[in-house]
C-alpha cells in the first residue's frame, strides 16, 4: 500500500514510520505466509483466553512515560508499547489515563476486548474515566511551563 509513496516521497514519512515499513518490502512470500499462520494461531489463543471475559486490563507500556520531545527516550521505548498483540489479533484496545509520574508525566493502562467488542471496550473506558476523573486532569501548568522553557532554550 505504501510502496509507491515510499519510493517517490520517503521524506513525507516520519523516520520511525519508514523504519517500520521498509523491512516489509524485503519479506519473502514464504515468511509472510508463515507469519499469517502464526497470526491465526495467536487470534485463536486470544479468543479462547477471552471467552469468559468482557474485557481485560493490560499495561499500556513496559516503560514509564517519557517526554515527547526526548527523541532518544522515544526510540528506546517505542517498541515496548503494549499495542502489538492487539494490532496483530485485530481486537479492540484503548488506552486510558491512570495518573501521573513524579515528574508529572501521564501514565495509562489498556482495556482490551474480544474481537468485534468495541462497544463494550468503549463503555468500560468511559465508565472508568467518569469514575476516576483522570481524563479531566492535565499536567500542572508549572511543569508545562518548565518543559516549554526547556524546549525553547
Amino acid at each position: 500500500m505504501h510502496e509507491r509513496d515510499l519510493q517517490e516521497r520517503p521524506q513525507d514519512y516520519a523516520g520511525i514510520t519508514r523504519r517500520k515499513l521498509l523491512p516489509g518490502a524485503f519479506v519473502p512470500a514464504a515468511d509472510y505466509v508463515k507469519a499469517q499462520q502464526l497470526r491465526a494461531a495467536l487470534c485463536a489463543e486470544f479468543a479462547a483466553a477471552m471467552r469468559d471475559l468482557d474485557a481485560a486490563i493490560t499495561l499500556s507500556s513496559l516503560d514509564m512515560p517519557c517526554r515527547i520531545d526526548d527523541a532518544d527516550a522515544i526510540a528506546r521505548t517505542y517498541e515496548r508499547q503494549m499495542r502489538m498483540p492487539f494490532n496483530v489479533t485485530g481486537t479492540p484496545a484503548i488506552a486510558v489515563p491512570t495518573g501521573f509520574t513524579a515528574a508529572d508525566l501521564p501514565t495509562a493502562m489498556q482495556i482490551v476486548g474480544r474481537a468485534f467488542a468495541e462497544p463494550m471496550v468503549y463503555r468500560i473506558a468511559q465508565a472508568y474515566c467518569e469514575a476516576t476523573g483522570w481524563c479531566e486532569r492535565h499536567p500542572s501548568v508549572k511543569v508545562a511551563e518548565r518543559e516549554r522553557s526547556m524546549v525553547d532554550s
